[in-house]
Parts: C-alpha cells; structure tokens; sequence
C-alpha cells in the first residue's frame, strides 16, 4: 500500500522529521503551557497534532484533537466538541454521553454506548451555549477522578469567530481555571484571524498561548524518511528523491503529493528513465483544475506580480512595470493584496515574496 497519503493528514507513523516540533509541543504540554500553530493550510498542521496526540496517548496521557473546520454555529462548536470527547475513556459526570446524545453525536464509540438513532433537532443557541460550557469543563471534571492530564489540540480555532464573535470569551471564561487538569493546543490556518484572535489587546485569548510556526520540511530529514520508507518496499529511488524535493521546496502536502506519485512510478516501472520529472507532471495534472481555477479568479495586476515571483523576477521593479506598461506602485498594491490574503504568498525570511505552493510555481510556469 502506498505509504505516502496526500488527501488528509498523514498517519503519524509516517509523518516526515517535525521532530523538533513535537518535542517543543510536548515540553509545553509538559509544563501545562499552552501552544499557538500557524500553519497556511496543506503545511502537515493536522498530521502533526495528530502525531502529538499519539505521542500524549503513548505516554499515557489522555490526548484528543477537536476538528473545527467549517464551524457555523455555537451548536456546531459543541457538536465537535463532544465527538472528539466520546474518545476520552472516562466520563464522570456523564455530560459527554448527555450532550451527545443532544446534539446528533450518534456514532458508535468504545466504552461511550452512544447508539444510532433517530436525529434530535438543532437546539437553540442558549442550549448549545450550556453545551458548550459543560462539554469544555471536561478535562477539570476527570482530572478530579484520577488527576491524569488531558492534551487538547483545537484544530482550524479561527473557525470560532465564524460561529460566534464571542465565543472565544467564552472558551476562554472555562479553560484558564483548569491548571493541572489540561494542557491546549490552538492551532488554524488562517494566520490572519490567529492574529487577531492572540495578539489583539481587546481579544480575551490576548497573550495566551506560546506561538509555534510550522515552517518547511528540511530538505535532508525530509529526503531521508522519504527514501526510508521506499526503500522499506523494495523500491530504489537513487537520486529521483533529492530531485523531487527540488521541486517541491519542502513544502509539505506537495512533497507527499509528488512521493505518492513516485512511489507508484517506481512500482510499476522500476527502470522508468527519469520518475521525479514524471511524477512532477502526473501532480501538475491533478492540481491543473485548482490552479486554473485560482488563476482564472484573480485581476491583471494580481497576475503579472504572480508571474513575476514564479520567474524569480522583482514583483514591483521597473523591468516588470515596463515591459507591462503599469505603475509601480500599481503594482505594489497588488502585491500589498496578495500579502494580505496570505493564501498564496508570503514574505521569507529574506524578506522577499514567494509562491506558498510550488506547484502553482512551476504550473505558471509551464502554462
């Protein structure tokens, strides 16, 4: 079975190096400080809390990551919430198994009971608001049966702001008095609302978490696990592997993505002339509709800054206004934009501004 999963977080025993960042997430956990993860979305964020967890669990910790993507209401909030803990394997007070039951959580979980049934309506957002404050108690209330630590990874926590401007006063209001009880993790994508959400005076979470940035994959760690494991079956990957991370630049989802391909290349084709280049070309083929489709949304001026950082060229320098027969500062404005939405590029730490995925990088290039 091809190792090298690029459709969701990778399974921790086949998470490439992060070494350095889940020692770091264990020490705070360790010492009950609380962690901030920035990450741009497809930089590994949820495969390294889910590596953590395992680590935590391993250790004999209770460990759970709360997925909060697409959150819209207080009552999702809530809903995730006790999904992620009908998997603690203690429920003192029974609100996991009460408030599960409440709000449509019905999946069958080991040691929970909670059977398949018929669907209880949406309660009211008083109702969801109770559930939400009971259901974050939790890791207070089984601490206080066996004063064991519980580890929390709140996955995509900007989402909260959409279900509720408030909700992280909230959240807030019920975690900063469980001490011993709980370590967190507040980790999002969106670096913009994480922001907002730790380093705004007014915002309650203000100054609250240690902040952890999730940068590239090292090239040389990154190369040694991904030979690892295909050498592991029986592959020879002489040379296409330090090839491959050239194209990728580290970045994470694209380096499974072009090992995905690899992998198969070289299974069926062990003598295949030149797999890292094939298997370039099989992702810009799978990535060629979102690439399109980002590049078909986006205006003229947006474009040419796009192109000219694709190129290696100066976004804003009078070479590029020239030869387009736009301002400057036209063009600094653009990019100011494109920095502002921080999807699709980024300043180094050079200073410069730079593609966020390498594939698009080499799609306009090749367009």
């Amino acid at each position: 079975m091809n190792p090298f999963n690029y459709q969701g977080p990778v399974d921790p025993g086949n998470l490439i190096d992060r070494r350095q960042e889940l020692d770091a997430l264990q020490r705070a956990a360790a010492d009950r400080v609380a962690v901030r993860l920035a990450a741009p979305r497809r930089f590994g964020k949820s495969s390294l809390l889910d590596a953590h967890v395992l680590a935590m669990r391993e250790a004999g910790h209770r460990a759970v990551r709360v997925d909060l993507s697409r959150v819209a209401t207080l009552s999702d909030v809530a809903t995730r919430l006790a999904r992620a803990y009908a998997e603690l394997p203690v429920d003192p007070g029974r609100s996991v198994r009460r408030w599960a039951a409440r709000l449509e959580v019905r999946a069958s979980v080991a040691g929970m009971g909670l059977g398949v049934g018929m669907p209880a309506p949406r309660p009211p957002a008083d109702e969801a608001r109770a559930a939400l404050l009971e259901l974050l108690d939790v890791p207070r209330t089984v601490h206080a049966t066996d004063s064991e630590l519980t580890v929390v990874c709140f996955d995509e926590f900007q989402e909260i702001l959409v279900a509720d401007d408030a909700v992280d006063g909230l959240i807030r209001s019920v975690i900063q008095h469980h001490g011993k009880a709980a370590a967190y993790v507040f980790a999002g994508s969106q670096s913009s609302l994480m922001h907002a959400l730790f380093s705004e005076h007014e915002r309650p979470f203000y100054g609250q978490a240690r902040p952890l940035e999730l940068p590239p994959l090292p090239i040389a760690e990154a190369a040694r696990d991904i030979e690892g494991l295909l050498t592991a079956d029986g592959l020879d990957p002489t040379g296409a592997v330090d090839e491959l991370l050239a194209y990728s630049g580290g970045h994470p989802q694209r380096t499974i993505l072009l090992a995905h391909h690899l992998y198969n290349l070289l299974e069926e084709q062990p003598e295949h002339p030149d797999p890292a280049t094939a298997a370039l070309e099989l992702a810009l083929d799978e990535t060629q509709d979102a690439h399109q489709a980002l590049w078909d949304g986006l205006g003229r001026n947006e474009r040419l800054v796009l192109l000219a950082i694709g190129d290696g060229q100066a976004p804003t320098g009078s070479v590029i206004a020239s030869e387009h027969r736009v301002a400057r500062s036209t063009l600094q404005d653009a990019l100011e934009r494109l920095l502002a939405d921080r999807r699709h590029v980024q300043r180094g730490l050079d200073g410069r501004a730079h593609l966020l995925d390498p594939l698009f990088a080499w799609w306009l290039r090749t367009r």
